[in-house]
Parts: structure tokens; sequence; C-alpha cells
């Protein structure tokens, strides 16, 4: 059988949602987690990887296994999880289902503090002070449609930079001020990086033309910092 589960997490301790060397992966937490509940190995399959201190709201994976258990009784393998790993949902799917492959479009969201932070917020939020929001709100127009990526996005090989962003938006609280981007897909460091473009815009360092320029010229020079991947949040994947 098939399984696709939905998982939530704090990526603050962790390098990213998959299994490495070098370092902590979600994938290798949940993969340990399975084999203590069932005795057995199961590989599991992320929808993409996130990046060292990234967080998720709703990252998906699938794996298979001859247990032909329920889906709740697959549940209780949070009760083997940390708690900064909670796997929402699991069920089951067609044998020709795959996470990564048949996922159709991907939200993501950076969270933008009003006020300094303090060490229970601090993970999950950035605080700049004197930005100009309604300055980046009009430049995150730019982003919009389908476009080559590339100068926005770490070089990762035979990866396709050409990528569609159906919507932007800001939600603010009182709080904070939450970016939202929905695309068919993202490449590596991309939102952080548009985001570090808006931080500059915002700052005023840069230009708001500076994003039709790097669309133009796919020199990743002239993008911001990559934001940090504290305020980063895996939202949602739709199939």
């Amino acid at each position: 059988m098939r399984y696709m589960a939905i998982v939530s997490y704090d990526g603050s301790i962790y390098h990213g949602f998959q299994k490495q060397i070098n370092g902590l992966g979600i994938q290798e937490v949940i993969e340990k987690a399975f084999r203590l509940m069932t005795q057995t190995e199961i590989k599991i399959h992320g929808a993409g990887r996130t990046d060292k201190g990234v967080h998720a709201m709703g990252q998906t994976f699938h794996f298979d296994s001859t247990l032909n258990m329920e889906p709740s009784d697959w549940l209780r393998v949070n009760d083997r999880l940390p708690l900064d790993i909670r796997i929402k949902k699991i069920k089951k799917v067609k044998p020709d289902f795959h996470a990564r492959h048949s996922a159709k479009s991907k939200i993501y969201s950076y969270v933008i503090a009003k006020k300094p932070s303090t060490v229970f917020s601090k993970n999950y939020e950035v605080y700049i002070p004197n930005l100009n929001i309604e300055l980046m709100r009009t430049s995150l127009n730019d982003f919009l449609g389908t476009h080559d990526f590339k100068g926005f996005s770490q070089f990762v090989k035979d990866k396709p930079t050409v990528k569609t962003i159906y919507s932007v938006a800001i939600k603010e609280t009182k709080k904070s001020y939450t970016f939202v981007f929905h695309g068919n897909s993202f490449l590596k460091y991309m939102v952080r990086s548009m985001m570090g473009t808006l931080i500059q815009i915002g700052l005023g360092r840069k230009e708001p033309s500076v994003i039709k320029e790097i669309f133009e010229t796919n020199d990743r020079a002239l993008a911001g910092k990559t934001a940090e991947a504290r305020g980063l949040f895996l939202v949602k994947i739709f199939y």
C-alpha cells in the first residue's frame, strides 16, 4: 500500500527536510520513528526539500508498506516523534501517487515582525526596522506570472528555472507582515532571495526596478542578500 502524509515541523534545529550526512534532517527522524513503531524499514519520499531552519505547516511525503494499516493506526507514529515534528494526516493513495512529481503547486509564506523579536518568537520571524512596507507591497507584484527565476535562486544542474507565480499577497496583523507566495514550484533559495531583494527595496538600498532587471539579465548579483531561513514557512502543497 502507498500512503500520503502531511507533516508540520519547527525546522529550527534541523538541517532541512531531506536526510543528509552532515546534519539531522526531518526525514531521518520520521523514518526512525516508523522503524521503532513497525519494526520494519520504511523510506519516505518528500514533496521537496526545505532549507536548514525553515519551517513547515503542510509538508507532504509518501511511503510504501506491506503492513496495510489504517491511517489512524499510522498516526500513532507521533508518539515516537519529538514535539517539534507532528504528522497531521495520513491517507491511502493510488500506487502511482508521488509526493513530489504529483504536486501541482505550493504556497510559501515569510514573516516579518513589526517589533523586535522575543526569545519565544525569534525562531519564527525576522525583525528589520525602518522598512517601507508599502514600497515592498507595490514591488511584490513584479513577481507575478511566468519568469526565469535563475537570478533569484542557487544554481542546481539540470533544474529548470522558469517558474510561474500565481499570486502574491501581504497579510497584516498587529504583530507582523506575512508575505505569501503561491506558485507552481520553487527553486532552491528562491523565496528567500525574492524576500531578500524586497527587503533591500524596503530599506531604500535598491530601486524597485531591480526585480525586472534581474528577470531580464538573470544576474543573481543584483538580488538582495538571501533572507534568513527562520522567517520562511512551507504552508501547503496542492495535488
